[in-house]
């Protein structure tokens, strides 16, 4: 996809291979270790038992694959992002800087307007993850290009309404 397409989206590669290859590994090492029991051992399980092990494997492959399967997305309207559980939508009037520091985990934008009143003032991209390095940063770097040329085709639009 080019990078100054207004539906750009980014998402991390190494963390979404970790967390469907976790989820795998912890959800057919439990069956396997389960029925490695043996059919005396496994009988003496009580049914709150095994709901209690599929409760913790949903929980945890849901944890992996929610930061896994992070993403931002550049739209016509302003940036949409899910981090991990939450989805986050903020209209270009939001959106100030975005900034990727070296060594940093994960990029930020800097809040302006309506969003950043109150405590916050940054919001992290989760779905362009610092692990992926040269990946991440040309994500980024795409990003920014495609952003740029959001905002670009925003304003143009505008221009052409006012005439």
């Amino acid at each position: 996809m080019s990078p100054v397409s207004p539906t750009f989206v980014a998402y991390p590669r190494g963390p979404r291979y970790a967390a469907v290859g976790f989820s795998l590994v912890l959800v057919v090492g439990a069956v396997l270790a389960f029925v490695a029991l043996g059919a005396d051992v496994r009988s003496r399980f009580t049914a709150f038992q095994v709901v209690t092990l599929i409760i913790f494997l949903i929980v945890m492959v849901t944890f992996m694959c929610a930061l896994g399967f992070s993403t931002v997305r550049v739209k016509p309207e302003g940036l949409w992002f899910r981090n991990g559980l939450r989805t986050h939508e903020l209209s270009w009037s939001d959106v100030g800087d975005i900034r990727f520091v070296a060594g940093s985990p994960w990029p930020h934008v800097v809040l302006r307007g309506v969003s950043a009143e109150g405590d916050h003032d940054t919001v992290m991209l989760m779905g362009i993850q610092g692990s992926d390095k040269a990946y991440a940063q040309a994500q980024y770097e795409a990003l920014l290009v495609a952003v740029a040329a959001a905002r670009l085709k925003r304003e143009q639009s505008r221009g052409s309404m006012d005439h």
